[in-house]
């Protein structure tokens, strides 16, 4: 899959996405937003950054490790793009991923990013 080749920042926090975002306007980058930046924030943050970045070359992605709660709470927000730790417990990781076809999720693999930032090594 494409997607895990791109130039992917890492974030945990919203400030620094309008800066990275600025240098590599032109350039198709992914944007991963920690599980620590969602469990502070809650998850419903992410739909509202769906709407921001509507129209700019971004690929808006919430990484939630093994956190099931949260992983099922962005599939029930209908999020986009979720990434998963490779060490979710394997069922559990069946019937997320079951869920997630249901709704058109991409259910993605955090470790399978060939190129993460993260954003305090930029700013």
């Amino acid at each position: 899959m494409k997607i895990y080749e791109y130039l992917t920042f890492k974030f945990n926090n919203y400030k620094d996405v309008e800066t990275v975002l600025k240098k590599y306007k032109t350039s198709q980058v992914n944007i991963l937003f920690t599980n620590q930046f969602l469990s502070l924030l809650g998850p419903h943050v992410m739909t509202e950054f769906e709407e921001l970045f509507k129209k700019k070359k971004v690929n808006l992605i919430a990484e939630v490790g093994t956190n099931i709660g949260l992983a099922l709470t962005l599939i029930e927000l209908d999020v986009k793009k979720i990434s998963i730790s490779k060490n979710f417990e394997k069922k559990i990781l069946n019937k997320v991923k079951s869920l997630a076809q249901k709704k058109n999720i991409k259910i993605l693999v955090t470790e399978k990013f060939q190129r993460i930032i993260n954003t305090n090594k930029l700013i």
